[in-house]
């Protein structure tokens, strides 16, 4: 720990420093023009006792039909053989509800055929309250009961002899979720800043309690702040700029602890090389936790 030199890490200092700015500069103009930052929102539904000639299944949103009949909306990739299914799809609308889709030909509607061990799984701005459809290859429509799921991965179970939707473990799946996400931003966070806090010659035995408190702390902060993203949906619209108010709060919270307490191999306080520290630290953090966020999304 103590085999760089003072100049080495003179030097490291300043490539992490320049690093940071360069990416914090590149970050924020660049993520500027991005509308959906974030994680998203999504859904599995495992299916029972499916019906047994060939179907189409689909979510359906609350919302109005495009009054326009050209509509992105109304282009929905299904083979011209079942057109009528199709337009069965496009044209529905009862009690304020219609087919769940983003346009351009990209819908919520699966196959028979395409579906992999019974379930279906949607993961990019699925609404919180839905109803399943299915339509078999014969014509027969059925529609499931209104459900509002409460997770932010929900998991639903679909039976279409009862023709109901529910969703399932609410509690333990969520605590389970937001657990394992915690965990891994915590582990990512003391990796690098443990590292930052090697290259600026702060890596002592005093300082390392005060780290981890500070770690402690904000952590603690962080997984109220994602709590309130997954159970607000106001916050979840704001998602960047809630994002970026909790980051300036940490370094705040960082730099009234880290300010006049970490020590120098010689004992010795310089406030400046502390301050450099919290703000570059939690620049590389922050902005390291964005891949990771769209990775825990992918796979969680």
């Amino acid at each position: 720990m103590n085999i760089l030199t003072d100049q080495r890490r003179t030097l490291l200092l300043k490539v992490f420093s320049v690093f940071a700015v360069a990416f914090l500069c590149i970050s924020i103009f660049s993520r500027t023009v991005l509308a959906d930052t974030g994680p998203k929102r999504s859904i599995d539904i495992k299916l029972k006792n499916l019906p047994s000639e060939p179907y189409y299944i689909a979510i359906l949103r609350q919302g109005s039909q495009p009054k326009d009949p050209e509509s992105y909306f109304r282009r929905v990739d299904i083979p011209e053989e079942d057109k009528e299914i199709r337009d069965l799809f496009v044209n529905y609308y009862e009690d304020g509800y219609i087919l769940f889709t983003y346009g351009g030909g990209t819908s919520s509607i699966r196959s028979s055929e395409s579906l992999y061990n019974d379930s279906v799984h949607y993961g990019y701005m699925v609404p919180s309250t839905f109803k399943v459809i299915v339509i078999t290859k014969s014509g027969d429509v059925t529609v499931s009961n209104e459900i509002s799921v409460r997770a932010f991965h929900s998991e639903c179970e679909y039976d279409y002899s009862t023709n109901t939707v529910k969703e399932n473990y609410f509690t333990t799946n969520y605590a389970k979720n937001l657990a394992v996400e915690s965990l891994i931003f915590c582990g990512f966070t003391l990796f690098h800043e443990g590292i930052v806090l090697l290259c600026f010659g702060l890596f002592r035995k005093k300082n390392l309690v005060r780290f981890l408190v500070a770690n402690l702390i904000t952590q603690t902060l962080l997984f109220g702040f994602n709590l309130s993203y997954r159970l607000i949906p106001m916050l979840q619209k704001k998602y960047f700029l809630a994002w970026l108010a909790v980051e300036a709060l940490i370094t705040v919270i960082e730099l009234f602890i880290y300010c006049k307490k970490l020590v120098r191999k010689d004992g010795s306080v310089s406030i400046k090389r502390n301050i450099a520290y919290a703000i570059t630290a939690n620049f590389i953090s922050a902005f390291i936790d964005i891949p990771i966020i769209f990775l825990v999304d992918i796979f969680m």
